[in-house]
């Protein structure tokens, strides 16, 4: 709901401020509050359907994407399109194009159109036979995202029956210009039939899968293979800023060799350490806190680690992220930057720490140097890390006290509100930060 969706009426505070109590009875699904607004306030039920939401999303939509029959049901009542969609620039999402499948059977009894996507996600294989009946090209037809039937296919018979009339298996979506193999990779059993039927791998689907032989067969293909990192080459998302789909299902900036020690394949692993460069043997070592190997590459190689750039260096992050104190050590112990991180913009290792409360690896990044100054993607300090750290991820190993007053104590620029848990709230309290 904009504040001037008809320029000749535009909305006043008392308007704006209607709208922005209705939004966020809807967030925190709270469909008595949305009902008593919408009975209310007219001028919220003439604009029921506009995209206020992220990604220009509709109430329904987002009420159905999660899962809310009730919500749904108060904003039906009041006059909601069902077949509403989002406004996505890559293709909008409807009420059914999401996991809920009992909600979308209701959905569909109470009026919601099905479409390609929808029928291929709900395994109704009469619906899509009839619509190919109708229109055959029904089998390419771009959706949600840009992304075609293939994605959202729940089954192997939909799978089977999308291919046998033409669909295109290795067909990416717009958004994240990803194929459905690639959308299907934390879904074993959907990405093997595809790579049956003869979808494209890739070596991170490959480690995923725990596919040793495919692992084998692409770098006997490229030795280069496990050179490929996510964000760069063919793991991008082209000309959109969505980012490949394995960012989200996978990892930012993942590497290969790094993800099958992530997921233990030991033998993956054997498979490709004699295709990597010293600089990844040494990577990984250290992620492994492998003090002996670490220590015989550098006398071997002994400029190796002023020939890592800031980038490799940043696995210093991703350790402090997974408690390794004894690898964060390692690393620091033999001349990694604390401060490393992928860009100018993401966190350090100690932001890192500090959202998972750990003291250990704070105390010893602050021990060599690491800024407490350096402001991450967000624009927070390592502070303001620990703080929504301990407020939001909660982690039970975490000492967010303790965190906050090493932090402190090294001089981190105190914030203006006390906030946060309430242990962490009693800190910022004590050295004068008011509530």
């Amino acid at each position: 709901m904009t504040d001037t969706k008809n320029n000749s009426h535009p909305m006043d505070d008392q308007d704006n401020k209607v709208v922005q109590q209705f939004k966020q009875a809807v967030d925190n699904n709270d469909p008595q509050a949305v009902g008593n607004l919408l009975q209310s306030h007219p001028f919220l039920v003439k604009r029921i359907n506009e995209p206020c939401f992220a990604f220009d999303t509709p109430a329904i939509v987002i009420a159905a994407y999660r899962g809310k029959r009730e919500m749904v049901d108060v904003l039906l009542q009041y006059g909601a399109d069902i077949n509403a969609k989002s406004k996505w620039w890559a293709g909008g999402f409807g009420v059914l194009h999401h996991d809920h499948h009992q909600l979308s059977q209701y959905l569909i009894e109470r009026g919601a159109h099905v479409d390609p996507h929808a029928a291929a996600a709900l395994g109704m294989i009469d619906a899509l036979q009839k619509m190919v009946e109708e229109n055959p090209a029904v089998v390419n037809q771009r959706g949600p995202d840009g992304q075609v039937p293939l994605h959202y296919a729940v089954s192997p018979e939909v799978i089977d029956f999308l291919l046998n009339h033409g669909a295109d298996i290795n067909m990416r979506d717009i958004d994240h210009y990803s194929t459905p193999a690639q959308y299907a990779v934390n879904n074993p059993d959907k990405c093997r039939h595809l790579i049956h039927r003869g979808a494209r791998t890739d070596i991170f689907m490959a480690i995923k899968l725990g596919d040793i032989e495919i692992v084998r067969n692409l770098l006997h293909e490229d030795s280069n293979a496990l050179q490929v990192q996510m964000g760069k080459g063919d793991f991008t998302s082209g000309e959109s800023t969505g980012g490949h789909i394995y960012e989200y299902s996978i990892g930012v900036a993942a590497r290969p060799l790094f993800l099958a020690a992530h997921l233990g394949h030991e033998a993956i692993i054997d498979v490709m350490l004699p295709y990597s460069s010293v600089e990844q043997k040494l990577l990984l070592a250290c992620m492994r806190a492998d003090t002996k190997t670490v220590h015989n590459l550098i006398r071997e190689y002994q400029d190796i680690i002023h020939s890592l750039d800031l980038e490799d260096q940043s696995i210093i992050t991703d350790a402090a992220w997974d408690h390794r104190a004894e690898a964060v050590r390692l690393m620091l112990d033999v001349g990694f930057q604390p401060d490393a991180r992928r860009n100018n913009h993401s966190m350090t290792a100690l932001h890192r720490a500090a959202i998972r409360g750990d003291r250990e690896i704070v105390q010893l990044l602050l021990g060599h140097g690491a800024s407490t100054d350096i402001v991450n993607e967000y624009g927070g300090t390592p502070l303001n890390s620990c703080i929504w750290g301990s407020a939001n991820y909660q982690d039970p190993q975490g000492d967010y006290a303790a965190v906050a007053e090493c932090l402190i104590a090294a001089g981190v620029r105190l914030p203006e509100q006390a906030l946060g848990s309430e242990v962490v709230k009693s800190v910022l309290v004590r050295y004068g930060v008011p509530e």
